[in-house]
């Protein structure tokens, strides 16, 4: 399709694919004064093991071939455990936002440094 780009003064709107060679970068505000009905991530551990990190080759139905041999995860699988974090592209494919595994891969680390201090006080 034909790409669209508008420009508001303060949003950049684009219909269409963004690529750069270098660096995308965006801050997402995490101030807690923007947040409610916080919770810490119950379950982490078990929500990690649901999730596969794969190694692949791209293949020629994505847009990614020119890029070969990845690494990453399964949006499906990731669907699953923290369905908030995928989406469904105009395209009909899904798409994982990688950054927000990251407060999951913080809590499941955390449970499992609590189950190594119960296993070493049962020595």
């Amino acid at each position: 399709g034909e790409a669209n780009l508008t420009f508001d003064g303060s949003i950049l709107n684009v219909t269409g694919q963004i690529r750069s060679t270098g660096d995308v970068t965006a801050f997402f505000s995490s101030d807690e004064r923007f947040k409610d009905n916080i919770k810490v991530i119950d379950n982490a551990v078990e929500k990690v093991s649901q999730i596969r990190g794969v190694e692949f080759d791209w293949n020629k139905t994505s847009e990614y071939e020119e890029f070969g041999h990845d690494i990453g995860v399964i949006a499906q699988e990731v669907e699953k455990v923290v369905p908030e974090i995928v989406i469904d592209r105009d395209d009909g494919f899904k798409a994982v936002n990688y950054q927000k595994l990251t407060a999951l891969l913080i809590e499941a680390v955390k449970e499992l440094k609590e189950e190594i201090k119960e296993l070493k006080k049962d020595r």
